[in-house]
């Protein structure tokens, strides 16, 4: 007997037990099935993403239940959009693929946590048994390696390529602080040496199988974002912002990039939003969220 699918479950969790489903919610015009990271939030978290009316997502979970049951629902099934993306559903489809998804962290503004929301994305989805590594593609501002405490020299692996090192929670790491003298050695680079070493650190680096790399890369719109977005087969972007109009108008930037490139935004975050006191206070010390426009520029779940 199928279990009652109620609003505060996983999406990912949801149609993985129950496939009926995910014709379901792109027949309600909810595609957070097809996106790598959105369907790790709840069916009531996307509903919000997508500005759904409280009618709107009972009407919603009533359909999923009804699927799960092989019951008739209220709408005509839809099949799942087609895109650079690769439906969760569907990761382990292609067995000539070791990397099933390459997701890109991006802001094209400094400062806002792009290297933090890469490094928390990491552990979540290692948490839920993934198999994910982390290329570095700050190359002359890293801080991957030292955020996860890897330390040393990569080695040489058994089918000759770069050994990548691994975190304690068994994340695997590439990052160029690994190959100076001293982490405050600087990398002064152009940018033709950079898109290379970034190239290399995708193709030389013996990675293995991974459900997910994720590529943490520098601030701007030039060398690093445009050689992972044309060079690296990248699956989706995820943007990192924060609430002031300035980051807001810089971050907007980026986005402009993803889609003149013809790249897939699969989230977006807005990161130091605001604090909460031990008393249940909420401070937005960086001014209010800028968040509905750029979900509204995107269409990504926040």
């Amino acid at each position: 007997m199928a279990e009652t699918i109620t609003a505060d479950m996983i999406i990912h969790d949801v149609v993985t037990k129950y496939p009926a489903t995910v014709k379901v919610f792109h027949g309600h015009g909810l595609p957070c099935t097809a996106c790598a990271v959105g369907a790790r939030e709840s069916i009531a978290g996307g509903a919000r993403t997508h500005r759904f009316a409280p009618e709107k997502l009972d009407l919603l979970v009533q359909d999923l239940n009804a699927a799960a049951k092989g019951e008739p629902t209220s709408v005509a099934p839809k099949k799942a959009p087609v895109g650079r993306g690769v439906p969760l559903t569907m990761l382990s489809s292609d067995p000539e693929r070791k990397i099933k998804q390459v997701i890109a962290i991006m802001s094209g503004k400094g400062g806002v946590g792009k290297s933090l929301v890469t490094g928390l994305l990491a552990v979540s989805l290692r948490r839920q048994g993934q198999r994910v590594g982390i290329l570095d593609g700050d190359i002359t501002g890293p801080s991957i390696a030292r955020m996860f405490g890897t330390k040393g020299q990569p080695t040489k692996s058994a089918s000759g390529g770069i050994e990548p090192l691994r975190s304690k929670g068994g994340i695997k790491v590439m990052s160029m602080n690994m190959f100076l003298e001293k982490e405050s050695d600087p990398v002064v680079w152009r940018g033709p040496m950079i898109s290379s070493a970034i190239k290399q650190f995708y193709s030389d680096v013996d990675w293995g199988q991974l459900d997910y790399l994720l590529v943490d890369l520098p601030p701007g719109t030039s060398d690093a974002p445009m050689t992972v977005m044309q060079a690296l087969p990248l699956d989706g972007v995820v943007i990192v912002s924060s609430p002031q109009m300035l980051a807001t108008m810089i971050v907007m930037k980026c986005v402009n990039m993803v889609q003149q490139l013809k790249g897939e935004i699969v989230g977006v975050v807005e990161n130091m939003a605001y604090f909460e006191t031990p008393k249940n206070e909420r401070y937005e010390i960086f001014g209010p969220s800028n968040s509905t426009e750029l979900v509204s520029v995107t269409g990504a779940p926040f």
